[in-house]
């Protein structure tokens, strides 16, 4: 280690050196490691009182071994750090001096130097703490640090170097293998100064004698003067390293390069990691800053270095960009105060029972209040804001307006910045708490928004509460899953799951909790098997720790969808029931909790074929959202769809169509249009199937053209939306725009889902169907032998579906014999499912009709359809080919 004398200027202290030729600095490691065979001392050998114990590491200085007290009057352990070679008497004067100043660095972050000497041949050794730990770059790796995490660890070591600095210490040879992270996470600094110390017997010319290259500044690579900006300069390099996943100098031999200059933008580097994006601007700036050229044009101080890291996890403008242009400030500004914060503590701390609207009497105002107090960790602060929120439901201020849930919550959010800005750790609970509030009145983006910027904090060093940053990403998770198609629901739910293993590895219902969001998350991806696995496992851990009736109606709940996602729609119907009956008695069946697993039975029920008890269980749960949530929630907008889905499969399109309309209405009103690409596809389909398929197909395409847009290309809302819009087209009879469409389809279903799925089948049903419209007989042949060996069990309209094929089959072949079997048999198919008055039964009959008379069979034909004509004419549009057909018979 290296003392720094001072120098003339204090802002410019430095180690003491005369420039000398840059090669021969170069070589320098090479040649003083060749100076000497080997080191005095071994294993077993005595040192003081210090016996050595085994080898650590061999380089150019020396050797590094294991030690421990051998003294007997306490026990430890220690580095003892071996030089070869034996320095002078006047060397020997400078290593005590500086041994004394060395000891002084007293730092967390900063081995300790324990005791030095020389041994009895003269050779200096140097007794430090020992660090059992992992270099700085290779934590990071191992651990998947994310970009945060990172920054965060790197500020705590340019905080130690500034420790040094102000002690006029340097250390001259920074670099990630002299960083080392404790199992704890908390970084220690290694070896400052010994590399330039050591080298002063050798040549006191000789500044850098020992330093490395890879991380070595511009100017000791020289072997000009070095000052605290040459480690600054290093903290550059190892910055890039962290944050860019590689060095900044690769493939050159440190030994003969020529003198190095600046590194490149980290964000030109940067390839494998997933937050090269967020490299551009500021954290280039930042580095570039750090390892610049000149001494001068970096960074003064490590301390400055770390302030403008901080400055970049704060979304603050960084030195680094002090000549950007006003935009630039004002972009920061807005992204710290985005999304606004708080005030949904209102929904926690007033009542058990959130209500959606919090108008307001003076009254409720108090007894929010007054919950603050009781609840809050910082009551007295916690319920001054909430009084002025709630002032916002005040007739004083509002003038009699009536005010919403909505406006409260957004209030309170305006004002939280600069309310609580100095209280992280409220802020932080509130922002969740807030989030939480947002996800119940059926604003999903808000609530992500919100529960990403409280598990930031959360990690924040200033609140350090890793546990409550696992509880918000795994609601974070859900609210993906539910509500944001495209985000990666899955990883924010492994982000929770790992976090509560390493902090709360013995809680079992915290771990049953992230397992199971992960079930829904994986269930959300169509991951059906591995989403199963962690919800049983969930289930088994919530049970274990004697969770309460709601946390397990929730498990079973999740366990019922996963089932019916696969097919299994009877099989899920006792998981949703035992989970209302749960839920019923705790917390109550107008709850959200109970509206939640309504909807899902109402939905399960409909698709099992229950439609005598499933459309009554929607429409109750269509009033119940409006009762909770309001008639603007897109809460209330998944129950209109919901509704609209069961009265469309019994052909009462009128029906379906308002409901979608509504639908569509609120998802565009709450979450804009970028949401609505569901609502958009069901009121196409109505439209399809009503016949009207002017009017489907540019919905159809819109819908596409939105998912396109957020979603991935092989993502199965893509393509279910692909395979929808080729399905009109053949209708409409454009075949050739059909078909890639079904192609895209087909393949990236097996390709994601595989064979044994109902999506594949679906879009095999959709190849047969332009088969059969282009005459490729043989073709179709084969694809009706798969749908028949398919093991996914068909709805009855997919039967229909498959006997229309096998009649179009026949017809190609001139079996007219086969083909009327098959179109009756499609008949009966649906009639047995729906009864008479189904406009779908009436559509088929119409179709076997037309056969009938096709064959030679007219009157028989005309006394087949007539009873459907008045079903016909009252649930198709005009223009539908069934019309055209029944008008025939008139």
């Amino acid at each position: 280690m290296t003392q720094v004398q001072r120098a003339a200027d204090a802002s410019q202290t430095r180690c003491d050196a005369e420039p000398h030729d840059a090669t021969e600095a170069i070589a320098a490691p090479s040649r003083v490691a060749g100076a000497a065979d080997g080191t005095e001392l071994g294993p077993g050998d005595l040192l003081g009182a210090w016996r050595l114990r085994e080898p650590l590491g061999h380089g150019g200085m020396g050797a590094v071994y294991l030690a421990e007290r051998a003294d007997g009057h306490f026990e430890q352990v220690a580095a003892i750090k071996l030089i070869r070679g034996a320095p002078d008497e006047r060397t020997f004067v400078q290593f005590a001096r500086e041994r004394q100043i060395l000891a002084t660095l007293q730092h967390p972050n900063i081995a300790r130097l324990l005791d030095g000497g020389a041994t009895p041949r003269g050779q200096p050794y140097f007794v430090m703490e020992y660090v059992e730990g992992r270099p700085i770059d290779a934590y990071c790796a191992e651990h998947a640090l994310d970009l945060g995490a990172r920054l965060r660890l790197f500020r705590q070591v340019c905080l130690a170097v500034q420790f040094a600095h102000q002690r006029l210490i340097v250390h001259c040879d920074l670099k990630p293998s002299n960083v080392l992270v404790r199992e704890d996470g908390a970084p220690v600094l290694l070896d400052f100064g010994i590399a330039h110390m050591l080298d002063r017997p050798r040549a006191q010319a000789h500044a850098g004698g020992y330093l490395t290259p890879d991380y070595a500044s511009p100017e000791q690579l020289r072997g000009a003067p070095v000052t605290t900006t040459s480690d600054v300069y290093a903290l550059g390099l190892i910055l890039f390293e962290l944050i860019a996943g590689r060095r900044a100098r690769e493939g050159g031999d440190g030994a003969t390069a020529p003198l190095r200059t600046s590194p490149p933008r980290p964000s030109r580097r940067a390839d494998g990691v997933p937050w090269r994006r967020r490299l551009r601007g500021d954290l280039d700036a930042i580095v570039l800053r750090a390892s610049a050229d000149e001494p001068h044009a970096r960074y003064a101080s490590a301390e400055d270095l770390a302030r403008d890291v901080q400055c970049f996890l704060e979304h603050r403008p960084v030195l680094a960009r002090a000549q950007a242009p006003p935009s630039y400030a004002l972009a920061k500004l807005v992204r710290r105060r985005w999304p606004a914060f708080a005030a949904a503590a209102l929904l926690a701390l007033t009542a058990a029972a959130f209500t959606w609207r919090l108008i307001a009497a003076r009254d409720r105002a108090r007894a929010a209040e007054h919950g603050a107090r009781v609840q809050a960790a910082a009551a007295e602060r916690v319920s001054e804001f909430l009084v002025s929120v709630f002032n916002v439901s005040n007739p004083q201020y509002n003038h009699d307006r009536e005010i919403s849930a909505r406006a409260v919550l957004d209030e309170g959010a305006a004002r939280i910045e600069k309310e609580l800005d100095g209280q992280p750790r409220i802020k932080a609970r509130l922002l969740g708490t807030l989030a939480t509030a947002y996800r119940y009145i059926g604003a999903p983006a808000r609530s992500a928004e919100l529960f990403r910027a409280a598990i930031e904090l959360y990690l924040d060093p200033r609140v350090d509460d890793p546990l409550a940053a696992a509880a918000a990403s795994s609601q974070l998770a859900i609210v993906y899953a539910n509500d944001v198609p495209g985000a990666d629901a899955v990883g924010a739910a492994r982000r929770s799951l790992t976090l509560r293993e390493r902090y709360a590895p013995d809680d079992p219902l915290a771990l049953g909790d992230a397992y199971n969001t992960l079930g829904v998350a994986l269930e959300a991806e169509d991951q059906y098997d591995a989403a199963e696995r962690a919800l049983r496992r969930g289930l088994e851990l919530r049970r274990a720790g004697r969770a309460d009736d709601s946390t397990i109606a929730s498990s079973l709940h999740n366990l019922g969808l996963v089932v019916g996602a696969r097919g299994d729609r009877k099989g899920s119907l006792p998981y949703f029931v035992e989970a209302m009956r749960l839920r019923a008695r705790s917390p109550g069946e107008r709850s959200t909790a109970f509206q939640a697993t309504l909807q899902v039975y109402g939905v399960n029920l409909v698709a099992s074929g229950d439609y005598a008890n499933g459309v009554p269980a929607l429409e109750r749960n269509l009033a119940l959202c409006r009762e909770l949530y309001g008639d603007d929630s897109v809460h209330t907008a998944d129950a209109h769809n919901e509704l609209g889905s069961a009265v469309h499969d019994l052909g009462r399109y009128g029906q379906a169509i308002a409901h979608y309309k509504e639908d569509l209405r609120i998802e565009t009103a709450t979450v804009g249009e970028a949401g609505t690409f569901l609502p958009l596809n069901n009121l196409a389909s109505a439209y399809e199937d009503m016949g009207d398929y002017a009017r489907a197909l540019p919905l159809f395409e819109r819908s596409l053209e939105l998912r396109e847009k957020t979603l991935a290309a092989d993502d199965a809302h893509v393509l279910r939306a692909k395979q929808n819009l080729a399905r009109v087209l053949l209708d409409m009879g454009r075949t050739q725009r059909a078909k890639p469409l079904i192609d895209e389809a087909l393949a990236g279903f097996r390709e994601r889902l595989g064979t044994d799925n109902v999506n594949t089948v679906k879009a095999e049903f959709a190849l047969a169907s332009w088969q059969a419209a282009t005459g490729r007989s043989a073709e179709l042949a084969d694809s009706v032998q798969t749908l028949r060996a398919s093991k996914v069990p068909f709805t009855p309209l997919m039967t229909a579906r498959l006997h229309a094929l096998e009649a179009d089959l026949a017809a190609s072949r001139h079996d007219a014999a086969a083909a009327l079997a098959a179109d009756e048999a499609a008949w009966r198919t649906l009639r047995d499912a729906f009864g008479e008055q189904h406009p779908q039964v009436a559509e088929f009959a119409v179709r076997y009709a037309n056969v009938l008379a096709d064959f030679g069979r007219a009157r028989a034909a005309r006394a087949f359809v007539a009873p459907y004509v008045a079903i016909v004419d009252a649930a198709f549009a005009p223009e539908a080919p069934v019309r055209r057909i029944v008008a025939r018979w008139r």
